[in-house]
C-alpha cells in the first residue's frame, strides 16, 4: 500500500534529465510538478563532469519546484545498471524481547546480520530487498513484526554497485543543493512500474530506448533476471540522418520527429521533403522512404544485439513479451520492428499520469512510484543499509578534505557475480530527444501533440 506524503524523482539521462514531484494519498499518485531540461556532464548515463551535471540537476530541481509550489530538499535518484550485480543473501538472529515478539529492531538487526559478507573496496551496497521471513521455521512469511518466536530469519537479495558511480552520483546530487533520500536501481523501479502484475509474476522485458543509449531490463518471478545497456539511442539515429544526407543535426532530429518512419513497409516513396545541405545553396529533396531506410539500419542494430543477449539469457520467450518506453520508442513503426526482430508480442507503454503521457517520462515515474509504495519492511530495510554504509562505506573520492556523507539509503555491502543471465554492464536511464521544429514542415505527428497534455 503507498504511503501518504510527497515524494521525489529524479531521472539523469545522457540527453536529458528529468524531476518529478508527485504527492501520494489514499493509495494514489498525483504529479504536481515535472521538469525536463537538457543533460550536461553526462556520457553513456555515467556522470563525466560534476560541476556540469550539478548545474543542469539544479535548473531541472528549481523548475519543478515552482511547478509544483514547493521547496525539494531531498530526492530519490536513479541508478543504472552498470555492472550492478544481485545475490542472495540471508540472515538469523534470536528473539532478545522477554516477550519473544518480533519488534522493528528485531527485523532491522536480522537484515543487518545478512549485510556482514565482506566486499570489496571498489564496490558499494545499493539495497537489500528481503524476500521473505522465517520465524521458528515458518516460512512465506512477508512482514513479521508482532509475531512470537524464538528465532527470526531472513532470506533476501542484495544488490551492488561500483563506488566510484555511486560517490560521483551523491556527490553531484549535493553539489547541486539537494539532499540523496534514497538511490534506487532503475531497472527495479522500472519494471515494477511498466510491467503489471502477471508480467512481473511469468515474466517480461522492458526495453528504454533513451537519447544516449537503449536500456533492458527482464523480470520473471518478481526478480530481476537480467539488465544490461547499449551504448546507442536515439541520438544515434540523429547522427546517422545528419551525417548520410550532410545536413545539421539540429535539421535532422527535426526530419527524425516530424518524417521520421522506422518501418520500412509504412513509409512513402512518393512523398518528398525538401533538405538544405551542408556547402549547398540548394536544398536537397529526398522521399519519406529513403529517410526511413537510414533510421530503420539504426534501430534494427539496436535491437539486433538485444535479441543476442535475451537469446543467450534464455528470456526471449518470456509470457509478457516485451514493453517498449523512452523518447526513442515514440518514433512510428518501432513497434512493428520490435515484433519482426523478436517474434514476440512488443507493445509500447504511454503512462496515464495528466501531463506526462509521453513514454520518456516512464523512467522518472517508477522512481516516485517506487518509492510511495515501499512499505515499512522496506524503510526498515533501507535505513539498516544505510545504518551500516554509514559505519562501514569508504568513500573512493582523492578529496579525502571533504567526503560526500551518504544521503538517506545508500548501502555498501557485498558483491559478487550475480545470479542473473548475464553481469549489468551499463546505466539504465531515459532519455528524451529534443523538440521537433516545426519550420521543418506542416506534418509533424499529430501523435506528440496527443502525449503532452
Amino acid at each position: 500500500m503507498a504511503r501518504n506524503g510527497f515524494f521525489t524523482g529524479l531521472d539523469i539521462g545522457t540527453s536529458s534529465i528529468k524531476v518529478l514531484v508527485a504527492e501520494f494519498a489514499a493509495g494514489e499518485m498525483n504529479v504536481i510538478g515535472v521538469s525536463n531540461v537538457p543533460s550536461t556532464g553526462v556520457r553513456d548515463g555515467i556522470i563525466v563532469d560534476i560541476e556540469a551535471a550539478a548545474e543542469a540537476i539544479k535548473t531541472a530541481v528549481e523548475q519543478a519546484e515552482e511547478k509544483a509550489g514547493m521547496t525539494i530538499d531531498k530526492i530519490n535518484v536513479g541508478l543504472p545498471a552498470n555492472l550492478l550485480q544481485i545475490e542472495p543473501t540471508q540472515g538469523m538472529i534470536p528473539v532478545p524481547s522477554d516477550s519473544k515478539e518480533i519488534r522493528d529492531e528485531d527485523v532491522e538487526t536480522v537484515i543487518k546480520s545478512a549485510l556482514t559478507k565482506n566486499v570489496s573496496p571498489e564496490r558499494e551496497v545499493i539495497s537489500l530487498v528481503p524476500e521473505e521471513f522465517i520465524v521458528d521455521g515458518f516460512q512465506g512469511i512477508r512482514d513479521p513484526r508482532g509475531m512470537m518466536g524464538i528465532r527470526l530469519e531472513m532470506r533476501g537479495l542484495v544488490y551492488t554497485g561500483p563506488s566510484t558511480i555511486l560517490h560521483n552520483l551523491r556527490k553531484t546530487v549535493e553539489r547541486a543543493g539537494i539532499n540523496v533520500e534514497n538511490v534506487i536501481i532503475s531497472p527495479l523501479s522500472m519494471t515494477k512500474s511498466v510491467l503489471n502484475e502477471g508480467e512481473r509474476e511469468f515474466g517480461a522485458t522492458v526495453i528504454d530506448m533513451g537519447g544516449g543509449q537503449t536500456s533492458v531490463a527482464s523480470m520473471r518471478e518478481q526478480e530481476l533476471q537480467f539488465t544490461n545497456t547499449y551504448p546507442e539511442g536515439g541520438e544515434y539515429v540523429t547522427k546517422d540522418i545528419s551525417k548520410v544526407l550532410k545536413t545539421s543535426l539540429q535539421i535532422a532530429e527535426a526530419l527524425k520527429f516530424n518524417f521520421g518512419q522506422a518501418n520500412l513497409a509504412e513509409a512513402s516513396m512518393t512523398e518528398t521533403v525538401e533538405v538544405d545541405v551542408v556547402g549547398s545553396d540548394v536544398p536537397i529533396e529526398i522521399t519519406e522512404r529513403y529517410l526511413a531506410e537510414i533510421i530503420s539500419a539504426r534501430v534494427k542494430h539496436i535491437l539486433e544485439h538485444v535479441k543476442q543477449d535475451l537469446e543467450r539469457a534464455r528470456l526471449l520467450e518470456l509470457p509478457g513479451g516485451i514493453v517498449l518506453i523512452g523518447g526513442g520508442a515514440i518514433m512510428p513503426g518501432i513497434v512493428e520492428v520490435a515484433q519482426e526482430i523478436f517474434g514476440t508480442s512488443v507493445k509500447l507503454h504511454v503512462p496515464n499520469q495528466v501531463g506526462i503521457r509521453n513514454p520518456m517520462f516512464a523512467n522518472v515515474i517508477g522512481l516516485v512510484e517506487y518509492v510511495g509504495r515501499m512499505t515499512e519492511v522496506d524503510v526498515i530495510s533501507q535505513r539498516a543499509v544505510a545504518g551500516e554504509e554509514l559505519l562501514r562505506r569508504k568513500p573512493i573520492d582523492v578529496d579525502s578534505r571533504n567526503p560526500v556523507a551518504p544521503a538517506f539509503n545508500e548501502p555498501e555491502i557485498p558483491a559478487d557475480p550475480v545470479r542473473n543471465s548475464q553481469p549489468l554492464q551499463k546505466p539504465v536511464q531515459p532519455e528524451e530527444p529534443a523538440k521537433p521544429k516545426q519550420k521543418m514542415s506542416e506534418r509533424v505527428r499529430g501523435i506528440f501533440g496527443s502525449m503532452f497534455d
